[in-house]
């Protein structure tokens, strides 16, 4: 009885209707590590571009900024966090406009992830829905594509931004930076090689793809050669 109905059993004998408490567990664990998929890469780079506000706070930062002062990671560990979000909002802590726009984005990628899963593993019926809650579930679809698609260019900028200053500071002060900077340019070159490979190899076979049709079709339907 119990591989008739599907993991829905309790017991050996089986209790039909119940979901079985392995099921229950794959259930939690598939959304969890679904939203692990999308949440800890915008969380590494909202550590790293909080790492270039920490050196600027401490490094080139004037005392105050707009009459605010330099914002640094050891805010967020305040025995307060609400006396830190007031501050935040009455603009006495400053932030780099490149970290305060990773910051939102990161929160709206976050909410819009846990929107899209909730979507998704609802799993309604589009067929079912009145017209109206259709066409909303299509546009989050389309919005969160067209947001995750925002991200990912993000994510590519911030990367050849700091392999080009690590290629400069390659050239500036090479006894820090040589290694980096030999090694950014070795992967881009053996990317670009690779992909121009692969390109060269597809076509020859696309090519002997088309010729072995050719020759098959002309010899199904007895035509002369070309």
């Amino acid at each position: 009885a119990g591989s008739s109905c599907g993991g829905r059993c309790f017991g050996p004998n089986g209790v039909h209707g119940l979901p079985s408490p392995s099921w229950y567990a794959i259930a939690a664990a598939a959304p969890f590590f679904h939203l692990c998929i999308f949440v800890p890469l915008p969380l590494l780079l909202l550590v790293f571009v909080m790492r270039v506000q920490d050196l600027w706070a401490v490094t080139v930062a004037p005392p105050t900024v707009h009459g605010a002062e330099p914002e640094i990671s050891l805010d967020l560990f305040r025995p307060n966090f609400f006396t830190l979000l007031q501050q935040r909002a009455s603009g006495d802590l400053y932030l780099l406009p490149l970290v305060e726009g990773v910051l939102y984005e990161w929160v709206a990628v976050c909410i819009a992830t846990l929107v899209r899963l909730l979507l998704y593993y609802a799993d309604v019926d589009e067929k079912a829905c009145p017209p109206m809650a259709r066409y909303l579930i299509r546009g989050v679809r389309y919005a969160y594509s067209a947001l995750f698609t925002l991200h990912i260019w993000l994510y590519c900028s911030l990367a050849m931004m700091v392999c080009c200053w690590v290629v400069l500071a390659a050239a500036l002060d090479p006894t820090r930076f040589l290694a980096f900077g030999t090694a950014i340019l070795t992967t881009v070159s053996a990317v670009a090689w690779w992909t121009s490979a692969m390109m060269r190899a597809a076509r020859r076979f696309r090519a002997w793809v088309r010729t072995a049709l050719d020759r098959m079709l002309h010899t199904r339907v007895r035509l002369p050669p070309p």
